[in-house]
């Protein structure tokens, strides 16, 4: 994987990624960013295909979270209980459900 800082892509534009067909790492100063190279006519595909990635890499770092935070073993009814619990709460409070 190739990196490159945001300056050199606002400065040199595509020229500072030469030619690269890697996924592409952006770094700036407050958030980096990953350039994915796409091919002419498959636009929608790969984006599709990216998307269903990503959502398989987020859940499994809500189970890795789960799992480290001790509620990897709860049970449905026990998420259930919570988060009836957590709705009784936010009515009591005011609070719109969400």
């Amino acid at each position: 994987m190739q990196t490159v800082s945001m300056r050199d892509l606002q400065h040199k534009g595509a020229a500072s990624l030469e030619g690269a067909t890697d996924i592409t790492l952006v770094e700036g100063a407050k958030a980096s960013f990953f350039l994915v190279p796409v091919r002419k006519g498959f636009e929608d595909l790969q984006a599709g295909l990216l998307e269903r990635a990503l959502a398989k890499a987020w859940l499994l770092q809500s189970q890795i979270h789960a799992v480290s935070s001790g509620l990897g073993s709860l049970t449905m009814d026990e998420i259930n209980e919570e988060v009836k619990a957590v709705r009784r709460s936010r009515r009591s409070s005011g609070q719109p459900n969400s």
